[in-house]
């Protein structure tokens, strides 16, 4: 079996959870003796794929331009859509922006038309981003986004809210979608090699781009407040790249965090095999995002052993009782849930949800349907 995965253009360059998601699951696909290639580009070659896997619905218009020639070579189409709820980003848009984003906010009411003017502006740095920009001007971002469930013929969503989310947002009927975890790698499964990259333990940790949508600047506010009313010497520990060119004043603003607090430590870039090291000895690993499809770092951090504080409903589908969850609005909730895990017994998972949160286990999930949906061809 050959398979032919797509990204979003910039992808390979960028980075984020769909880059995680993408690379994982290949690896783990490749395992078990499928063949897989990785692109992120118009004009593919499809005819020796025996069928093709899109990554990533949102905010984009490059899984239009995939769909149409997947479907032109007549190759079966899987879907990850990595779809988040669109009322909780348009709260988001609406309550905590900056840069060219303020701008957005006032002109466009719809969030489809934001993701629009955001992408344009993205297109003025680079220009092979440019004609699904102009095509979704005139067609309509969410229409094309119709186009691409309607042709899909299997849907991979990550939680059941994700499936309904999909469905109401877009008002259409998945023809057939099935849930695909996401995981953790098998470097997250073994503690016994793990090495204190620090000369101290039991910081707190949070693991994401620099960017509003992550919510450092809150987490730095909630630990401040946290280290003052417990008279407690605590580090806390960014691990994540700065987004300067789409988030310059949060970039700036979280750089001057840095230098007035000396127990802020930031660290741009790690390799991801060695990222359980720096969960392993810390006490607890925030996420307070705004919006996450799961919540991907605070599984990690569960499986390193150490305590979560997280958002959002479906971080709760995956994660229930093992994390304590905050309001990314409230610093005061941010704080109060970082407080209770601080002090909390560090997590013991069940046999179950080790085996299951695993990449090894998307992927053969993920191989289910390819078979299936290639026996339906036959």
């Amino acid at each position: 079996m050959k398979v032919l995965m797509l990204g979003r253009i910039g992808l390979l360059n960028g980075g984020g959870g769909d880059l995680v998601q993408i690379e994982n699951t290949a690896r783990e696909l490749r395992k078990l003796g499928v063949k897989v290639d990785i692109k992120t580009e118009f004009g593919v070659d499809m005819s020796h794929y025996d069928l093709v896997h899109i990554f990533q619905l949102d905010w984009n218009a490059d899984n239009y331009f995939y769909t149409n020639e997947a479907k032109k070579y007549g190759k079966p189409l899987v879907l990850s859509p990595i779809h988040h709820n669109v009322e909780e980003v348009k709260k988001f848009d609406d309550t905590y922006v900056f840069d060219y984003r303020r701008i957005s906010k006032v002109v466009f009411r719809n969030q489809f038309s934001r993701d629009v003017f955001k992408n344009f502006y993205r297109a003025l740095f680079d220009l092979s981003k440019i004609k699904p920009v102009l095509y979704s001007i005139f067609l309509g971002l969410k229409n094309m986004h119709v186009k691409v469930l309607q042709q899909s013929d299997a849907v991979l969503v990550q939680t059941n809210l994700e499936a309904k989310d999909l469905e109401y947002t877009y008002g259409v009927k998945l023809k057939k979608w099935k849930i695909v975890v996401n995981g953790v790698g098998e470097q997250f499964l073994d503690h016994s090699h793990y090495k204190n990259p620090f000369h101290f333990e039991d910081y707190i940790v949070c693991v994401g781009r620099v960017e509003p949508r992550k919510n450092q600047l809150s987490i730095i506010y909630a630990v401040e407040q946290f280290r003052k009313e417990e008279n407690i010497d605590v580090k806390l520990v960014f691990i994540g790249r700065y987004n300067v060119l789409n988030h310059l004043e949060y970039t700036l603003r979280f750089k001057q965090m840095l230098k007035k607090y000396p127990w802020i430590i930031h660290i741009e870039k790690i390799p991801y095999e060695v990222i359980p090291n720096y969960f392993h000895f810390a006490k607890v690993g925030v996420s307070a995002s705004w919006f996450e499809t799961t919540g991907l770092t605070s599984l990690d951090a569960l499986f390193c052993g150490t305590n979560a504080v997280a958002a959002g409903d479906r971080a709760k589908e995956y994660l229930g009782d093992f994390a304590t969850y905050c309001r990314p609005d409230d610093v005061k909730s941010i704080k109060d849930a970082i407080r209770k895990e601080y002090y909390a017994k560090r997590p013991v998972l069940p046999a179950k949800m080790k085996k299951e949160y695993t990449w090894e286990y998307a992927a053969k999930q993920t191989l289910d349907v390819y078979s299936e949906l290639l026996k339906e061809k036959e």
